[in-house]
Order: structure tokens, then C-alpha cells, then sequence
């Protein structure tokens, strides 16, 4: 009779063991779930953030401009020519650039490279 009673335990302790895996898996699973609803949240409200400060960033960046070239016109500075001058010198820049890469791939991206390890270090400080 023994021997059925120690097969009735063993089967009462394998099925409280599965129902006590059972449980921690369900409670790991609804941890899991409200982890991710979480940061879910904290995703959408760093999102909203984000724009509030870029558009902040924008605004001040737009009356930073309007600001400069009103000044600069007070003191008869063309700053329309200013930007026409600009935007050649920039177009001939990347023109140079593009030549270059095409020329030179392996080179441009040594150099690329090195200007990453240069304002990395220059951050890091």
C-alpha cells in the first residue's frame, strides 16, 4: 500500500509543481505585458517631449535669424546677397566633396572616420 501512496504524492507534488511553473510563467508573461504598456507610455510621452522641444528649438532658431539680419541691414550689410554668396560656396563645397568620394572612397572614409574620432573626443570632454 506503500508504494501507491508514495505514487499518489508523486503525482500530487509533480502537479503542484507544474501548477506553481504554470503561476510564475503567467505572472512573468502580465509582468512582461505591463513592463511593455510602460514603455510604451514613456515612448509617446518622450515623443511629445521631443517635438515640444524642437519646435522651442525651431522658434528660437527662426527669431536668433530674424534678429542677425535685422541688425546686420541696420548696418547695410546685404544679407540676401549674403545668402545667395553662401549657398554657391556651399554647392561648389559639395560638389568638391562628391568628387573626392568618387575619386578617393577608401580616403574620404579614413578622413570621415577621423573627424568621428575627433569630435567624439572633443564631446567626451
Amino acid at each position: 500500500m506503500q508504494g501507491k501512496s508514495d505514487m499518489a504524492t508523486t503525482t500530487s507534488a509533480k502537479r503542484q509543481a507544474a501548477a506553481s511553473v504554470k503561476h510564475a510563467k503567467d505572472e512573468v508573461a502580465a509582468g512582461a505585458e505591463e513592463m511593455a504598456g510602460e514603455a510604451r507610455a514613456t515612448a509617446a510621452r518622450v515623443k511629445r517631449e521631443a517635438g515640444a522641444i524642437e519646435d522651442s528649438l525651431a522658434r528660437g532658431a527662426e527669431e536668433l535669424v530674424a534678429t542677425v539680419s535685422e541688425r546686420l541691414r541696420s548696418v547695410g550689410v546685404d544679407t540676401d546677397r549674403m545668402v545667395d554668396v553662401a549657398k554657391e560656396q556651399a554647392t561648389d563645397l559639395q560638389r568638391l566633396i562628391e568628387d573626392e568620394i568618387r575619386e578617393r572612397p577608401l580616403r574620404a572614409l579614413g578622413l570621415a572616420a577621423a573627424v568621428g574620432l575627433f569630435v567624439g573626443f572633443l564631446s567626451a570632454r
